[in-house]
């Protein structure tokens, strides 16, 4: 339990600050109904998202 460190690492703030700017693009673009806009907000929250986890797992290989 005491290895439990609640997301404040790199990678978390990392993942988490893509995924919010990439949100931001693809409402803009629904709001403006431009749909490239939208569309590449959503690939650039799925790349948030395996950023996240590749650069999470990586970590963790090194700590042990």
């Amino acid at each position: 339990m005491s290895k439990d460190n609640h997301g404040q690492t790199p990678a978390a703030w990392t993942g988490t600050f893509v995924i919010i700017a990439a949100s931001v693009i693809s409402t803009v673009g629904l709001v403006q109904n431009n749909w490239n806009m939208f569309w590449a907000g959503i690939v650039l929250t799925v790349i948030g998202g395996i950023v996240w986890i590749v650069w999470e797992k990586a970590n963790s290989r090194r700590k042990n």
